[in-house]
């Protein structure tokens, strides 16, 4: 797999998840990058599958790896949700 078709299906995932979300594509590509990053085990499942992920529940702020912006403001890592959730990984 190449570079630039994972950045490629990153954007057009994102896109697509974000107009139907309403919420900033962008956004929701950090998201991607940041679990896909925590998680390169789903990488060739995502390059297949795409939005699935988020659909089946897969992918979640809480097991990204990199921090992010609280709906509240406050800037968190995907360890501070898990421990806030009182999450562990199965």
């Amino acid at each position: 797999m190449g570079e630039i078709e994972a950045i490629k299906k990153i954007a057009e995932v994102a896109s697509a998840v974000g107009f139907q979300a309403g919420v900033p594509a962008a956004d929701v590509a950090g998201q991607l990058v940041s679990f896909l990053y925590a998680n390169p085990e789903h990488v060739e499942r995502f390059m297949r599958e795409g939005a699935e992920l988020f659909v089946d529940g897969t992918i979640q702020p809480e097991w990204g790896g990199l921090t992010y912006r609280a709906g509240n403001g406050e800037i968190l890592s995907p360890a501070d949700l898990r421990d806030r959730k009182d999450m562990v990984r199965q």
